[in-house]
C-alpha cells in the first residue's frame, strides 16, 4: 500500500528543465511505497514542458485566477511565479492539510519522506535558516525589524523549502498579512515574498536542519560556513543565486551529482551562452578568492 507525498512547485517555462531534474532526484531517493504527487502552480507552461514533468511524476497543473496573478508582487529580476507560494492555501485542494513546497533549483540527495515527517509543533511552516541572511536584522533581511517588534536575534529562514500547514496558514491569515507588509512599502523586495514572509512568521516557524536546504554556492567550499556534518550528509542542495548547474558547471561538491541527474533527464546538453561560461569559470576558479568582495557588493544591493 502506497502513501502520497504532496509536493507543490511554482515555475514558468524557463524552469521546466531544472524542475524535471529536481523531481527525478526526489524520485530516486524516495523510499518504496511513497508516491509523489506534484501540484504545479503556473501561469502558462508549454505542452511539451507539462509532458516532460508528467513523465516523471503525477502532475496536477493549477493556473491561479488572473486577478491573483496580476496582484502578485513583481520584481525586474524575478518572475511573478516566484510569489505563487503565497497562493497555495487558496488554490490547492482543501482536503490537503499540509504540503511540501520546493523551489525548482534544488537537488534531492536523501529521502524526502524524512522531511515530510518533521514536526511542525503548532507552527505554520517548517524551514531552514538562510546562511546568507541568518537573522531578520541582517543586511537584506527584514528592513523594518525594529519598528515591527522583531528581536535582533530572530533567525531568518529561506523560503525555497517549506513544509506548510495549509489550514493554519489560512486560519492565521498569512497571505493577507504578507501582502499588507508588501503594500506598506516597508520591504525592499530583494527576494519578493521571502522578506515579508519572515516579517509575518518570524515567531511562527519551526527550524529544520540546514541539511534540508543546503546552499550550493557555499556548502563544502572554502568560503562557506556550513557545518561539515551538514554538507557531508546532505538532504537537499539549493542552487540559489545566479550560478545554475543546468546552464553550466558550478563549483563545489554538488556539481557532479547534479550533472548525473541532468544527463538522465536531458541527454543532449543545451548550448551555453558566453555569460554562462564566464560565470561558470568565476564560480569554479575565482569565487573563493573574491567572495569577501562579492558579499560586500551583495549586501549593498550592487549585485
Amino acid at each position: 500500500m502506497s502513501v502520497v507525498l504532496p509536493i507543490a512547485c511554482a515555475i514558468n517555462d524557463r524552469y521546466v528543465l531544472p524542475l524535471a531534474v529536481m523531481l527525478e532526484s526526489v524520485k530516486q531517493h524516495l523510499r518504496p511505497g511513497v508516491q509523489p504527487i506534484l501540484y504545479l502552480v503556473h501561469s502558462g507552461i508549454s505542452r511539451a514542458g507539462l509532458d516532460l514533468i508528467s513523465s516523471i511524476v503525477e502532475a496536477r497543473p493549477i493556473v491561479p485566477p488572473s486577478a491573483d496573478i496580476a496582484a502578485a508582487p513583481h520584481n525586474a529580476r524575478l518572475s511573478p511565479e516566484a510569489t505563487f507560494p503565497l497562493l497555495l492555501a487558496d488554490v490547492l485542494p482543501r482536503t490537503l492539510e499540509r504540503v511540501l513546497f520546493l523551489d525548482a533549483d534544488l537537488l534531492a540527495l536523501d529521502d524526502l519522506w524524512k522531511l515530510w515527517e518533521a514536526p511542525l509543533e503548532r507552527h505554520v511552516v517548517a524551514a531552514a535558516f538562510d546562511s546568507a541572511v541568518p537573522l531578520c536584522s541582517s543586511p537584506r533581511g527584514v528592513k523594518q525589524w525594529r519598528s515591527m517588534g522583531i528581536p535582533r536575534e530572530a533567525p531568518y529562514f529561506n523560503s525555497g523549502v517549506l513544509l506548510i500547514h495549509l489550514e493554519r496558514w489560512r486560519e492565521r491569515g498569512v497571505t493577507p498579512r504578507v501582502r499588507q507588509v508588501i503594500e506598506s512599502g516597508r520591504e525592499p523586495l530583494d527576494f519578493l515574498h521571502q522578506g515579508p514572509l519572515n516579517a509575518v512568521l518570524w515567531n511562527d516557524w519551526q527550524q529544520l536542519d540546514i541539511r534540508w536546504n543546503l546552499p550550493g554556492s557555499s556548502a563544502g567550499r572554502p568560503h562557506g560556513r556550513i557545518p561539515r556534518e551538514a554538507w557531508q550528509s546532505p538532504g537537499i542542495v539549493h542552487f540559489a543565486g545566479r550560478m545554475k548547474p543546468w546552464r553550466a558547471p558550478v563549483g563545489g561538491p554538488f556539481n557532479e551529482p547534479y550533472r548525473q541527474v541532468l544527463e538522465r533527464v536531458n541527454p543532449k546538453p543545451e548550448p551555453r551562452t558566453l555569460r554562462d561560461t564566464l560565470q561558470s569559470c568565476y564560480d569554479r576558479y575565482g569565487r573563493a578568492f573574491c567572495y569577501p568582495l562579492e558579499r560586500l557588493l551583495w549586501r549593498g544591493r550592487l549585485i
